[in-house]
């Protein structure tokens, strides 16, 4: 009896540890492992929806989608494994005989599907699929991407913008019984509609993106460069009316080039070197620091916090000072430095974010960074002489001629975008882009003075390559020595130009930058004559008038 008694209390445990699992799988955690044992008996095969088209602001279309045909069997039915490895003349399957789906082949020609359908073959079914398609091949792929098999954005507009473009994805649900056999067949599918992505409006213009392309990729070959850049935006509202980069690659055989080559170096940080006078310049001018009057010290070399600064060329000094114009019309290192010194660590920070540097653009694509620029509790001794001539700081294409545009619109800074509206594909506007004023940089007063100054650097300066016959501009050159681990790279430089055309009534912002240019490192000479072209071309193209080319404004 005792015995029998204890095989009972056992049982009995045992049946209460059954019923408490069985009341927390189907009471307490029942909706855990339904959704568990949906997903194990469900199979879903995504359809990709017809895809949105991208266009330049004249509506010529960037990127779009044409109609292909995909092939999948069912393997339980399909037996034709040579026949339609000759037809599509590549090897076909093997195949999971549980499976009632398979995909054999993505995105065919639809009169190969037409052959293939018409031979009737047991098993063998069609799908009519999108695949995307860039109709300019290289033209500014680097700007607008790539998508995957299934249509999902990859790298540029396509990734940023994948939400908008892709739509509502299709899809295909099959159902499968405990030994892991489909159930429902593919023939009578349960199928849900995809519905199509927007299209997005870029602000490129397709011809002056031509321009720019076409000059970068002159100026990369004839110096023999890893890579180039050209950037354009229009002055007034930020609309970055081109942006190329090469070399790049063509969308439509994206695996066949390397991936560096897939994406813009716009976002990407840089030493600005040279360039950045400019903001060093007006940050002094607009704390009063300096004026136009102002008399520097002629030194080819000073030191601070146990480091020499030394200018990068030999100065024809002609006198024991020089004027501030001179200091940028010349690129003088140690002119600069004093500047940066008077304003002191504090000041000088403020004004250069003021101008947007350490912080993103925001313009929407996918890795911008931010730029580097520490804090002045941060600064070793150096770094105040440094930073006024490009070094010790790194900023983005984009941050510097956003910066440009506080000089070019009498001191208030615009936002650069990439996109002027997004509409769905029955043309009702869902989102539209314009114009953002960001803040004041500087005073009407430093602004005018700065566009004196930068004429003064094309028609006196560093900058005489790329004085228009037309057109008044405005630029400064930069050669910047790269950064490495440690230390700069011997040999390897980055040669740019920024500037602004017509100065009487400022149109576009442009920038040029050659990385590590062979033969001549300098920004005049490397990049001052491709900057002249494009925006040259670009303003006789937009019928913008000439102004009248006037002497200079040497203080």
């Amino acid at each position: 009896m005792k015995r029998d008694r204890i095989i009972l209390a056992v049982f009995f445990i045992l049946a209460s540890m059954i019923f408490i699992r069985l009341f927390e799988m189907q009471v307490i955690h029942y909706k855990f492992y339904r959704g568990k044992a949906e997903r194990q008996r469900k199979r879903i095969i995504n359809l990709a929806a017809d895809r949105g088209d991208i266009l330049d602001r004249n509506g010529r279309i960037l990127a779009t989608s044409i109609d292909t045909t995909s092939i999948y069997v069912n393997p339980r039915e399909f037996t034709n494994v040579k026949e339609l490895s000759a037809l599509l003349k590549e090897a076909v399957g093997p195949f999971d005989k549980k499976k009632l789906f398979a995909w054999v082949k993505r995105k065919i020609d639809p009169s190969l599907g037409r052959i293939i359908e018409e031979k009737k073959l047991k098993g063998v079914y069609f799908l009519n699929e999108k695949k995307r398609v860039y109709p300019k091949g290289h033209f500014a792929s680097q700007l607008i991407g790539f998508v995957g098999i299934d249509n999902e954005g990859l790298s540029g507009i396509e990734l940023s913008c994948d939400r908008y473009l892709k739509g509502v994805e299709g899809r295909i649900v099959t159902e499968s019984d405990p030994m892991g056999y489909e159930l429902l067949s593919v023939k009578d599918k349960n199928v849900l509609e995809a519905a199509p992505g927007s299209n997005l409006t870029l602000t490129i213009d397709e011809t002056i993106q031509y321009y720019a392309e076409r000059e970068i990729e002159k100026a990369v070959k004839n110096y023999n460069a890893v890579s180039g850049l050209a950037l354009v935006m229009d002055a007034k509202t930020g609309e970055i009316l081109a942006l190329a980069g090469k070399p790049d690659f063509d969308p439509n055989e994206y695996s066949k080039f390397d991936p560096m080559r897939w994406k813009s170096s716009v976002i990407d940080a840089y030493e600005p070197g040279s360039t950045f006078k400019v903001i060093t310049a007006a940050a002094g001018l607009d704390e009063g620091v300096i004026n136009l009057e102002t008399k520097l010290n002629a030194l080819d070399s000073l030191t601070i916090g146990g480091k020499v600064i030394k200018n990068s060329h030999d100065i024809n000094w002609k006198g024991k000072f020089i004027s501030v114009s001179w200091m940028l019309e010349q690129s003088i290192n140690t002119g600069a430095a004093q500047i940066s010194i008077k304003l002191g660590p504090d000041k000088f920070y403020k004004k250069i974010k003021d101008f947007g540097f350490g912080e993103p653009t925001l313009i929407g694509l996918q890795g911008e960074s931010r730029g580097l620029l520490r804090e002045p509790k941060d600064w070793y001794k150096p770094d105040i002489a440094m930073i006024a001539f490009g070094q010790s700081i790194a900023v983005t294409p984009l941050q510097m001629v956003s910066a440009f545009s506080g000089i070019a619109n009498d001191g208030k800074r615009v936002r650069p975008f990439l996109i002027k509206k997004i509409e769905s594909q029955d043309l009702s506007t869902l989102k539209t882009f314009t114009a953002e004023e960001l803040n004041r940089a500087i005073s009407k007063k430093t602004a005018q003075d700065m566009i004196k100054l930068l004429e003064n650097v094309v028609l006196l300066g560093s900058g005489r390559k790329t004085k228009m016959s037309d057109y008044r501009v405005g630029g400064k050159t930069g050669t910047a020595q790269k950064a490495g681990q440690g230390g700069y790279l011997k040999g390897r430089y980055i040669a740019s130009f920024i500037g602004i055309a017509p100065l009487s009534d400022p149109k576009l912002i442009a920038m040029v930058i050659v990385n590590e240019p062979r033969g001549c490192i300098w920004g005049e000479t490397v990049a001052g004559p491709t900057f002249k072209n494009i925006v040259e071309a670009s303003l006789r193209y937009l019928n913008v008038p000439p102004d009248m080319v006037k002497s200079a404004n040497k203080p």
